[in-house]
Order: C-alpha cells, then sequence, then structure tokens
C-alpha cells in the first residue's frame, strides 16, 4: 500500500472517529437555518471535552503530516476539522448554535497535540526501515 493511500485512509479513519466523539450533539430541536450561539462561557467541562477530543486528531494529523515542512501548522487544521465539522451541524440546531469558542477549544487541543506529536515523536525513515520512537531534543 502506498504511503498516500495509507495517509488517506488514516485521514477518513480520523474524520470519522472525530465525527463519531462528537455526536453528543445537545441539539433537541429541530434543523433549520443557521444560528449563532453567545450565551456559552469560556470556561466549563464542555471546553474541556472539546480541546481533550482534538487533541488525539491533531497528534494524527501532525503525525500524517510529518514529512512536510509545516507538520504542527497542517496537524492543527486537520485535527481542529470534526470539532468544525460538529459546530456547523450544532449552528442548524433550533436549541443550539455555532459556538466560536467551542471551535476555539477543538483549534487549542489539536495545536496542543500536533505540537506534542512533532516534539515527542521520532520519525526516521530510509531504503531498509522505518523507525518511530519517542525522541528528546534538548532544545525548543
Amino acid at each position: 500500500m502506498t504511503t498516500i493511500l495509507r495517509q488517506a485512509a488514516a485521514l477518513a479513519l480520523m474524520l470519522a472517529a472525530g465525527s463519531a466523539a462528537h455526536a453528543a450533539s445537545e441539539c433537541t430541536g429541530t434543523h433549520s437555518g443557521f444560528r449563532m450561539q453567545t450565551s456559552d462561557g469560556w470556561t466549563g467541562t464542555d471546553k474541556l471535552e472539546h480541546f481533550g477530543v482534538s487533541a488525539p486528531f491533531g497528534a494524527l494529523g501532525a503525525y500524517i503530516a510529518r514529512d512536510t515542512q509545516h507538520p504542527i501548522i497542517y496537524g492543527t487544521l486537520i485535527g481542529a476539522v470534526p470539532g468544525f465539522a460538529k459546530e456547523v451541524i450544532d449552528g442548524t440546531c433550533s436549541t443550539d448554535g455555532f459556538s466560536y469558542k467551542d471551535l476555539a477549544a477543538d483549534a487549542l487541543g489539536a495545536l496542543t497535540g500536533a505540537a506534542l506529536t512533532h516534539w515527542a515523536i521520532m520519525y526516521h525513515r530510509d531504503a531498509h526501515r522505518a523507525t518511530v520512537g519517542l525522541a528528546y531534543r534538548n532544545a525548543f
């Protein structure tokens, strides 16, 4: 299986898992129109849940983009996609709405996961083998 095909399969699996992880939508009404939610706060368990669910997706995104020049940026973008999709679905709910604060928690979680993966996971590939392990770098 080629590398691009494996990466595409991993991305599809990640998006499916992200949708399932974010599926706990609080929508108890009908879906119609698009609305913004302005009554939620910046703190609380909801924001921690968004952060915690997005961090592994950011880590996986950084791992998928490890051969690029900007794996943290691409990992963050890939990791925030499931949260963005959930917020768009929430935006169509008549009892909820699109929350930019939830999306910010998703992006921060994805950034944290991508940065930790890029910093802590060592990946080396040569003609005969690939090595994956924990890395230690004393320079940031």
